[in-house]
């Protein structure tokens, strides 16, 4: 793990103690620039961030020992705790509907419990820079459910957008992560970040991802 301590970001783990999940912590922190917290989800509850917590960039959510009782659990503790971070669930079920996921407000990445370790790293690694990471068929599947919500008033919206804003989306339609878009536009990541924060507000999108689909949907080539 790279020792440059600026650049490294903090993951919290949701998942039950064992060798399984010291095994995939170790591998996450050998080959990506980042802290991973094992964190049960029941030792979550009540907590509060203090001044000297240093906020999760990224949450993992592990499906296999995730049930729908911890709903709650986690929504409360997500709005206290992890208010920005980039939502991925592993150890999904292979057959997984995209309406099993519409709660995840912030969801960034989907792997399955046949996954490999080394997928998983590569799509963390591509989450950490600003990207997303979903099968084509949960994609399309989001598509749809999103064409059928939006109509002629998202094209209108778009016409809403400041000329620097719709550069932006236009460039994260394309799949540019932040990064890529501040490097094309010559200004700094924390400029896209405070652009696409008022973007999603105007066009109505909950996060990253339904921006996305909105740009792929109503933004011409």
């Amino acid at each position: 793990m790279n020792n440059n301590m600026e650049t490294i970001r903090v993951i919290t783990l949701i998942t039950e103690n064992s060798l399984q999940a010291s095994l995939l912590k170790d591998s996450l922190e050998h080959h990506l620039n980042a802290v991973i917290n094992i964190t049960p989800l029941a030792s979550l509850f009540g907590r509060h961030l203090t001044e000297y917590d240093r906020v999760s960039d990224i949450v993992i959510i592990d499906m296999s020992v995730y049930t729908v009782q911890m709903n709650e659990i986690y929504a409360d503790c997500r709005d206290k705790l992890f208010p920005d971070a980039e939502e991925v669930l592993i150890n999904c079920k292979n057959d997984v509907h995209y309406q099993e996921l519409l709660s995840w407000s912030h969801l960034s990445g989907v792997f399955y419990v046949s996954d490999s370790i080394d997928l998983l790293t590569r799509g963390i690694d591509k989450i950490m820079q600003g990207e997303m990471w979903l099968s084509r068929k949960l994609s399309q599947e989001y598509i749809l459910h999103f064409r059928g919500r939006h109509n002629a008033a998202s094209t209108q919206a778009y016409t809403r957008l400041t000329k620097r804003e719709q550069q932006i989306i236009r460039l994260l339609g394309n799949g540019n992560s932040n990064n890529q878009i501040a490097d094309k536009l010559f200004v700094s990541e924390n400029t896209v970040k405070t652009h696409l924060h008022n973007v999603f507000k105007k066009i109505h999108a909950k996060n990253r991802l339904q921006a996305l689909l909105w740009a792929k949907e109503n933004i011409g080539d």
